[in-house]
């Protein structure tokens, strides 16, 4: 019996063509006919496997870049290519949305920034700043009693850790929450662009892309928060900076809108406008429910 590290063709006789490692089809080549795996398969070493992985960064063919760069910069345009059909230079789109996603729940996971738990009362907003005060807090909207109780016993371990729980949970949610999110956004979407219609997937794939780029610029604005907490001296020069990607959001929604589906300004500012409403809607609903599930896991 081999080792990991020996190659295929050392585990038969002379003379005899060696078995593919992933199907066990004879190889009569460097690759599998089968399958298309290399032949000569080995465990890698360290040095293989960071060369590999600078190499699937950094090496100019790769499709990274390629991606990135209008995916920032060029509004709407890898949705006109995938249309179009010129997608081999990109990386697939919900592949793009899911890397990006994950990096932006891994960066919200890291930030220590203190959660304060709030309840309405009177009409208002107020911070819940004590256990005790979870106690006189009404839950009328659920009626239940279980669910009040719940609710209550959620409130205070959120009080009693600094809502680190809930916003843990919340934060593991939300790319579930997305997932019904996004497709209910697209067909309200299509919804504004009737005439001339255009097809629900490509609403969709216009969204994938958008959210990408919203899921990048978050990221950006997480880090620069905790940069900000570790080193007060630039918080200024952060804060202007993530207010600025903020408000690059709506903009390039609005210029992707206008580079996608092709109407006039005023007409693309109008849809704009109208997507924005239904938008914070949907949003605000969506991310209430993300946050009652949390109070309710814990």
């Amino acid at each position: 019996m081999s080792s990991p590290g020996v190659s295929a063709h050392q585990d038969t006789p002379p003379g005899t063509p060696a078995p593919c490692r992933n199907c066990g089809a004879a190889l009569s080549g460097r690759f599998c006919a089968n399958c298309g795996q290399a032949a000569g398969i080995h465990v890698p070493s360290t040095s293989e496997l960071i060369h590999e992985a600078l190499e699937g960064i950094t090496h100019s063919d790769s499709r990274l870049w390629r991606t990135l760069l209008p995916l920032w910069f060029k509004p709407g345009k890898l949705t006109r290519e995938f249309v179009a059909g010129r997608r081999a230079a990109y990386l697939p789109p919900f592949r793009l949305y899911l890397v990006l996603s994950v990096i932006v729940v891994l960066a919200a996971s890291l930030s220590h920034s203190p959660t304060q738990v709030a309840t309405v009362r009177g009409g208002k907003i107020q911070v819940v700043t004590s256990q005790g005060e979870c106690s006189n807090v009404q839950f009328d909207l659920f009626g239940d009693t279980v669910w009040q109780e719940r609710l209550r016993h959620g409130c205070e371990a959120a009080v009693r850790d600094g809502g680190a729980g809930v916003l843990h949970v919340a934060i593991g949610a939300m790319p579930k929450a997305m997932f019904i999110f996004l497709p209910l956004i697209a067909f309200l979407h299509m919804l504004l662009y009737w005439r001339p219609r255009h097809r629900y997937a490509e609403h969709l794939l216009f969204f994938v892309h958008v959210h990408a780029f919203f899921f990048s610029a978050m990221t950006l604005v997480v880090l620069l928060g905790s940069a900000a907490e570790a080193w007060p001296g630039v918080a200024r020069a952060t804060g202007i900076v993530g207010v600025v990607l903020l408000w690059s959001l709506p903009l390039y929604t609005v210029v992707a809108m206008k580079r996608v589906f092709g109407r006039g300004w005023g007409l693309t500012l109008l849809k704009a406008f109208a997507l924005f409403v239904v938008y914070m809607v949907v949003l605000a609903i969506t991310v209430a429910g993300v946050f009652l599930y949390a109070v309710l896991q814990l």
